[in-house]
């Protein structure tokens, strides 16, 4: 599969970490060219040089684009980069997100709802809007990273969740509005994976051993804990021509935690 995406481009924001990380990976080494976007030039600079390994010494089919995607300019930048240097585009992967400050509705406040809609949202929107009409020269294709909190009521993190619940019905509503251009519009809907997005739990590697331990538990596929290429694999699928009748939809990508019952909300531990 190294030529999967041979003459394929690709961007995926929140490539510098976690689950963007995986998914960038996966594109470069199935022949794609890659656009890495993140916040954090040495983790974006680390992600690149990971990338031209598995690419196989391409360096020429990557770029990085470091920024913050609230920043119209920076949502300007990645598209008009990825064009000028590789000449079109053909997958859009809007996977930069946040989680946010934990807050149950009681204790919410103006800049914390503010941040997580606008990061897991509005940027979304609007860096769609600017990719859109390179992706119909392409008939090229959108995958948006949502989460199963969309889909769950998880104690205490109303905000976080009705951002992602968002997300996806903007997938259901491009699906239908820019069918007609050919572009395909999916999601793909994460369980708990200890990335990065919830570093402010505690030390990561803490965190990750809490997750898997409470989640091998209570996820029916008890015989494993999921992994960031689990998520990736799914994303590499919608964005193949494989998935190419497949438009508006959301795939869950959690062993089955959803469907298990109450999911526990994970607090810092300066918070317990």
């Amino acid at each position: 599969m190294a030529d999967q995406f041979n003459d394929k481009v690709a961007i995926v924001t929140g490539s510098s970490a976690g689950l963007g990380e995986a998914i960038a990976l996966m594109f470069a080494s199935r022949g794609a060219k890659v656009t890495l976007c993140g916040r954090d030039q040495d983790r974006l600079k680390s992600v690149l040089d990971k990338a031209v390994k598995v690419s196989g010494g391409h360096q020429d089919r990557l770029l990085t684009v470091a920024g913050d995607l609230n920043d119209a300019n920076v949502r300007n930048q990645i598209i008009e980069q990825t064009v000028n240097k590789f000449g079109r585009l053909d997958i859009l992967v809007a996977n930069a997100g946040i989680a946010g400050d934990y807050r149950p509705f009681a204790n919410e406040t103006d800049e914390n709802y503010n941040n997580v809609f606008d990061t897991n949202l509005k940027s979304v929107f609007f860096l769609i809007q600017k990719a859109v009409p390179h992706l119909e020269k392409t008939r090229g294709n959108i995958v948006s990273i949502s989460s199963i909190a969309s889909l769950m009521v998880i104690p205490s993190i109303p905000t976080y969740s009705m951002s992602k619940a968002a997300l996806d019905h903007l997938t259901r509503c491009l699906a239908v509005d820019l069918g007609s251009k050919g572009i395909r519009v999916n999601t793909v809907n994460p369980g708990y994976f200890p990335t990065l997005i919830l570093r402010h739990l505690g030390d990561p590697e803490e965190v990750a051993k809490e997750i898997a331990q409470t989640e091998r538990g209570q996820t029916p596929l008890k015989d494993r804990v999921g992994v960031s290429e689990d998520v990736a694999e799914a994303v590499v699928f919608l964005a193949s021509d494989a998935a190419g009748f497949i438009t508006g939809e959301l795939i869950r990508v959690d062993g089955g935690r959803s469907y298990a019952g109450k999911m526990t909300t994970y607090s810092p531990k300066s918070k317990k």
